[in-house]
């Protein structure tokens, strides 16, 4: 998904095609809500998986988890 996203952007960037079917607007929104998912993730990981747990604070994660389900409902 984030790859056709960087596709779209680079080809109306580059002013390769004619018609693009994501509008800025959406493409911005998709941009956000992908960040979101990304941070939740990390956010998981370091509150869950035992290596990332033991090194960082907890709460890190939670922050994380939180601006990431944020950013998905915008």
């Amino acid at each position: 998904m984030i790859n056709n996203f960087i596709d779209k952007c680079s080809a109306a960037r580059e002013g390769s095609c004619d018609t693009m079917d994501v509008e800025p607007s959406n493409m911005r929104e998709l941009f956000t809500f992908e960040t979101g998912l990304v941070l939740e993730t990390i956010g998981k990981m370091f509150v869950n998986i035992p290596p990332f747990n033991d090194h960082i604070d907890p709460n890190t994660g939670q922050m994380l988890i939180s601006i990431g389900k944020k950013l998905k409902r915008k």
